[in-house]
């Protein structure tokens, strides 16, 4: 092996380290944002834009934590993650934290609903990078890492869903109703069930397909994300 590999080697295995600390650092100061907002509200505040803002960029970030950065597919995919995790964290800074607190959202059913929210947001849109990544290059290790976080994702939102309806009941007396919020849940889950659905035919190959499951996965979280935050 001559020297240009073994600097070639070397290279790689810093850029991995690199990205591999980012990662965590990042990870580490999405938890102490949430403790300080925690830590200043009467009660933690999960259905607030703010702490919608950071738990999406924690769950991004812990989507790649474990992730083996064997090539250059990979190293990027977390490279790109991190940088939305990042402006994530940062727009949360120019949001005001809530300081008040409500009794309906003492109930544990209500902060599994608010925070399954965020998880499942989290979730779509690391799936959606590896699923446009993949279409641009054929990478095995990320084609089953985006369809794993797809699934999780979709069972995320749907376990919100369960758990607003049974708030809902104990709080008000009944679930929800037809209304334009429950249309906009149905809608999304139903969008999350069409990642794993969608005919192969309508696709002269499969790098056509992962774009076609990208772009499910990103109108859903632009939906997810315009409907909290506009």
């Amino acid at each position: 092996m001559n020297d240009t590999s073994l600097r070639s080697i070397a290279t790689a295995g810093k850029t991995r380290l690199s990205i591999r600390f980012i990662n965590v650092a990042l990870f580490g100061l999405a938890i102490l944002i949430l403790t300080l907002i925690n830590a200043n509200s009467l009660l933690f505040p999960a259905s607030s834009e703010i702490v919608y803002l950071v738990a999406t960029a924690l769950v991004c970030l812990l989507s790649v934590v474990f992730l083996s950065l064997q090539n250059r597919a990979q190293i990027n995919y977390v490279f790109i993650l991190c940088a939305i995790a990042l402006a994530m964290l940062m727009y949360s800074q120019m949001l005001t934290p809530p300081k008040d607190s409500s009794a309906m959202l003492t109930s544990i059913w209500a902060q599994l609903f608010f925070l399954s929210r965020p998880l499942a947001l989290g979730l779509a849109i690391a799936g959606c990078l590896g699923y446009l990544i993949q279409a641009i290059r054929s990478e095995a290790n990320l084609e089953s890492h985006s369809h794993l976080l797809s699934l999780f994702a979709g069972t995320a939102y749907l376990g919100g869903e369960i758990a607003g309806s049974y708030w809902a009941f104990i709080g008000w007396g009944r679930s929800w109703s037809w209304s334009g919020h429950f249309f906009l849940s149905a809608l999304t889950y139903l969008l999350f069930i069409l990642v794993f659905h969608i005919p192969k035919a309508w696709f002269s190959n499969a790098s056509a397909l992962y774009m076609g499951k990208a772009v499910v996965l990103g109108f859903i979280s632009l939906l997810m994300l315009g409907y909290r935050l506009l």
